[in-house]
């Protein structure tokens, strides 16, 4: 009996170790969910470097992102000097951005990092690449938030430019084998917001700072994720930044290096992203009678046969039909004059190729607008 008794105590505790160890196997087996490193603290920021926020992961310069660190990059892109761009979205974890129509920006929750990298390929004196400033946009309760960091020589950090009144970095690099010497600019505080407010009301103190790229109409195009192409509206559905039953764009704009592409489109698509954050309904240049913005279809407030509001020698009207040379348009971009040259920031040199562009257009145009 005696042993018949230990023999069943034994037996009842494998039963109770065995339950405990199948239990502790169960936990293990539990699904893993990482987290994003990064770090965006409303009541921190701006942080003093780049780096404070990991955004991304192993060397900063190589901009390889985070968990939950989406690149983008929208159709045709603003012209910067020439400058390469590099650009991401970070949303806090659990949150959307909603559709706000085709022609506006994404609106983005609170919290949302929007980052864009400047940098130059062959670059002097080695031939390599020098970035020269990161551009943060941050959601706060109160709006959004622009911040720039400057890049070191040594390309490890970028630190937060605080005097408000920007810098200038010499830069000489080779673009399609001619080398090429400029002074970059790197915004102000007023540069930064004079292309990024909006005011559609017109109401006093109503002016309100906006990203400019993240817009459907921008981003219903392929982006090469990792060697896999994709078009960023469907990826970012299938990421949860967007709704999946978010309205798909209705217009696209195309890359306006695209020559498979119309003219007119081409044209129109880099008139959009040049110009159209100014010369749009509440923007910069809302005094001015042009809306250059994509989803204007309407000539004649596009500026054909318009009279141009400040008198250019040469340019009788804003786009003068078949007739490049003698559209303001064309004149301002053919331009470096402070006084003349259109974008008034953003650039300091003429974009040579996007004039060309511009001109073939206008030419292309019926010449119907009688001086």
């Amino acid at each position: 009996m005696k042993q018949n008794y230990f023999s069943n105590k034994y037996l009842l505790l494998l039963i109770f170790f065995a339950f405990i160890s199948c239990g502790t196997d169960d936990s293990n087996d539990s699904e893993y969910i990482p987290l994003s490193p990064v770090s965006v603290d409303l009541t921190k920021i701006p942080y003093a470097k780049l780096s404070d926020y990991k955004f991304f992961e192993g060397a900063l310069k190589d901009h390889k992102p985070a968990l939950d660190v989406i690149p983008y990059e929208p159709a045709s892109s603003l012209f910067s000097d020439y400058a390469h761009k590099k650009r991401f979205v970070w949303l806090p974890k659990g949150t959307q951005a909603t559709y706000n129509g085709n022609d506006n920006v994404y609106e983005f929750p609170i919290g949302t990092a929007l980052l864009k990298t400047f940098y130059f390929d062959n670059a002097a004196p080695n031939n390599t690449t020098k970035i020269i400033e990161t551009r943060l946009l941050i959601r706060r309760s109160d709006g959004w938030q622009a911040y720039d960091y400057v890049w070191n020589d040594d390309q490890t950090e970028a630190t937060l430019e605080t005097s408000g009144n920007g810098i200038f970095v010499p830069v000489t690099w080779t673009e399609n084998g001619i080398s090429k010497t400029i002074e970059y600019k790197v915004p102000s505080y007023t540069d930064c917001i004079t292309c990024h407010k909006l005011n559609p009301t017109h109401a006093t103190g109503g002016e309100k700072t906006i990203p400019i790229g993240p817009k459907p109409q921008n981003l219903n195009t392929n982006f090469n994720y990792d060697g896999t192409s994709m078009n960023q509206i469907a990826k970012w559905k299938s990421l949860g930044i967007i709704p999946a039953d978010s309205p798909a764009a209705t217009s696209s704009t195309v890359d306006w290096s695209d020559t498979s592409k119309s003219l007119e489109l081409r044209a129109r698509s880099y008139i959009d992203i040049n110009c159209a954050h100014c010369h749009r309904d509440g923007g910069h240049c809302d005094y001015t009678a042009p809306r250059f913005n994509f989803s204007n279809t309407d000539w004649s407030t596009l500026g054909l046969c318009m009279t141009p509001l400040f008198v250019v020698q040469d340019g009788p009207f804003v786009i003068n039909g078949g007739n490049a040379e003698r559209s303001e348009m064309f004149l301002r971009m053919n331009s470096s004059e402070q006084n003349l040259m259109m974008p008034i920031i953003g650039r300091t040199v003429i974009h040579e190729e996007g004039v060309e562009l511009i001109k073939q257009w206008i030419n292309s145009l019926p010449q119907n607008c009688r001086e």
